[in-house]
């Protein structure tokens, strides 16, 4: 069976300088791929960073944009303000999403991942048409680059996902699973959700947490990998099971350890995968 690939999410540093970080993923936690974030910037500067990942060695297994405005603090402010969903700012974030689909090409990668933002489950919302065409036209603009469009896991079910793909009946349109958004969202168990999504998954993060007191209500904890709920040893045999082949990208967003926390993690995921 082939052994996946084990990679980190460049946020998960917590390094603002990218040749900082990306040294560091090198010759400290000694990986050799990246999920790379594109998140500071309105817009992206192409040649600096292509450079700078180039001179690095490192190989990406995928862009990932986020951007500014998007607030975390709550669930319901994230609803209100996450990915393509408010209208004042899509213009701005839909050219953003092209700028990052561009740098993730010339960097040898075909996908790029975004949390598109809550799609209204009420078909008759006049939101939920409104967000199907626009990541239909997401979809379109980064397929002209040669680039999948990777929707995380987090806000929707798996059935509601997969409903909402379905709708926007784009071929470049896959899921970057992440088994600790499921909990830390309140929506349901990772396990599950890997044998729904199935070959929709088409690249993985690497996250655990434990589950709220009021989950769906308020935010779940995000915890060391292999230290909380979402049993990751049996979500990475069933990712193996089902036949994913892709990287397995390490993201840690809480704690003050960063590097320690992502080599558990390392230690963790090697010790599973042989």
């Amino acid at each position: 069976m082939q052994t996946l690939q084990i990679g980190v999410c460049t946020w998960s540093l917590a390094i603002p300088d990218l040749t900082q970080t990306l040294a560091a993923i090198k010759d400290k936690l000694r990986l050799g791929v990246i999920h790379l974030g594109f998140f500071g910037e309105s817009h992206p500067e192409p040649n600096k960073i292509i450079d700078t990942v180039k001179a690095s060695g490192l190989t990406v297994s995928a862009g990932c944009v986020g951007f500014a405005g998007e607030d975390y603090s709550t669930i319901q402010t994230i609803a209100r303000t996450g990915g393509y969903l408010p209208d004042d700012v899509f213009d701005d974030r839909f050219a953003k999403t092209l700028a990052a689909a561009d740098i993730t090409a010339r960097l040898g990668s075909d996908m790029l991942s975004v949390h598109v933002g809550f799609v209204p489950e009420d078909h008759g919302d006049p939101k939920h048409k409104v967000m199907v065409d626009r990541v239909r036209r997401l979809a379109d603009g980064v397929g002209e680059r040669g680039v999948k469009l990777v929707m995380e896991t987090g806000q929707e079910s798996p059935e509601e996902l997969m409903a909402f793909m379905d709708e926007v009946g784009r071929p470049n349109l896959g899921v970057n699973f992440d088994p600790a958004n499921m909990i830390l969202y309140g929506i349901g168990e990772p396990i599950d959700a890997v044998a729904l999504l199935k070959e929709r998954i088409i690249h993985v993060h690497m996250k655990d947490a434990v589950w709220a007191a009021k989950p769906r209500l308020e935010w779940g904890e995000e915890v060391v990998l292999g230290t909380g709920e979402a049993d990751i040893p049996r979500v990475v045999s069933k990712l193996r099971a089902q036949g994913y082949t892709g990287t397995l990208a390490i993201e840690r967003e809480a704690g003050n350890q960063r590097l320690a926390d992502i080599q558990e993690a390392i230690t963790l995921l090697k010790s599973l995968l042989g």
